[in-house]
């Protein structure tokens, strides 16, 4: 396998983008639901909470290598810094290093903060207009985030 293909910088930026669009969206289902992890609708199994964790932690270092390459490039995203794609970025981060740290300590900060019903749908609403905002402009960027 070549990994030099896997790991070239527009390859980890579209993985990573996409990763973390994906992870919005299992959120914002999860969410609705009342913060029940998607996987388990299909019932408990230690293989499910197995990968789980690892797709917690993946999301945590997606959003982490997100942050650095946006730095990298003097904090800008899709070639600017309009405050509707910062937003989105930021809720984008924010949720992924939130299911880093839970999948690396078994402990989510964002469901000890609020257990209400009406904050999950609320944030649940955020991670999607974040996601579809975020696809437009990577669209529109000529499938480039940075």
């Amino acid at each position: 396998m070549n990994w030099k293909k896997y790991t070239k910088r527009k390859n980890l930026d579209e993985y990573s983008f996409f990763w973390s669009e994906a992870r919005l969206i299992l959120a914002a289902v999860s969410l609705f639901v009342g913060g029940t992890p998607v996987i388990f609708a299909f019932g408990y199994n230690p293989v499910f909470s197995s990968l789980l964790n690892l797709s917690w932690i993946i999301s945590g270092a997606a959003s982490l290598y997100l942050l650095y390459r946006w730095n990298q490039n003097h904090r800008k995203i899709f070639g600017g810094k309009d405050q509707k794609d910062m937003i989105a970025f930021f809720i984008s981060i924010v949720s992924g290093l939130n299911l880093g740290v839970a999948g690396l300590l078994a402990n989510n900060i964002g469901m000890s903060i609020s257990s209400n019903r009406f904050v999950f749908i609320i944030v649940g609403i955020l991670y999607l207009f974040a996601a579809r905002h975020l696809f437009l402009r990577w669209k529109e960027h000529e499938n480039k985030i940075f």
